[in-house]
This record gives structure tokens, C-alpha cells and sequence, in this order.
């Protein structure tokens, strides 16, 4: 288990999840490859949630995400008041495309 997110990341870039996922419109893309890829294209590997605190908006997960073609990769996501609605579809597909 990680102490907080900063461990868990650089503990994934060691296990070579060192590209950048971030949400889209439709997808996740991979920023560094500037590729948009479906949930469906995408396996998550690892998953580990932090709750840094008393403040609701300090709450992050950050998922070890594989693509199909073999990019390895990390998403991260804070939890709060203020996620966008479209976005945490998004989350839950890819978490449903999972089983």
C-alpha cells in the first residue's frame, strides 16, 4: 500500500506506467501520444484511492491504466463538489468495461 499519491506514482512510473491519460469528450486520451482511445481499448491494472484530509475535494484516485496496443499509463482523478458530471461517465464506463 502507498502513504499518499505522490508514492503511488512514482512507485507506477517504476513499473513503467509513465504516460499521462487524461479525460476527454469521448474518451481518454494519452496526452504525450495525443491519442484518444475508447474505454473499450483501455484495462486498468491497478487502482488506489487517497483521502489526504477533512476536505471533500482532497479525495484522488489514481488508476495504472494498459491500452490494447501496450501504452502504459496512469489516470488520475479527484473526487469532489466540483466533478463534472459527463466526465464521471466516462469513469464509470471504463469501469464497467472492466468485468
Amino acid at each position: 500500500m502507498y502513504k499518499d499519491l505522490a508514492d503511488a506514482v512514482e512507485s507506477l512510473k517504476d513499473k513503467g506506467f509513465d504516460h499521462t491519460y487524461e479525460l476527454g469528450n469521448n474518451g481518454i486520451t494519452c496526452k504525450e501520444l495525443d491519442v484518444e482511445y475508447s474505454t473499450e481499448d483501455l484495462k486498468i491494472v491497478e487502482t488506489h484511492s487517497f483521502d489526504q484530509g477533512t476536505d471533500p475535494g482532497s479525495e484522488s484516485t489514481v488508476y495504472a491504466i494498459e491500452s490494447k496496443k501496450g501504452v502504459k499509463g496512469m489516470l488520475i482523478i479527484s473526487y469532489g463538489m466540483y466533478v463534472d458530471p459527463g466526465k464521471a461517465k466516462l469513469i464509470d464506463r471504463l469501469l464497467k468495461d472492466q468485468s
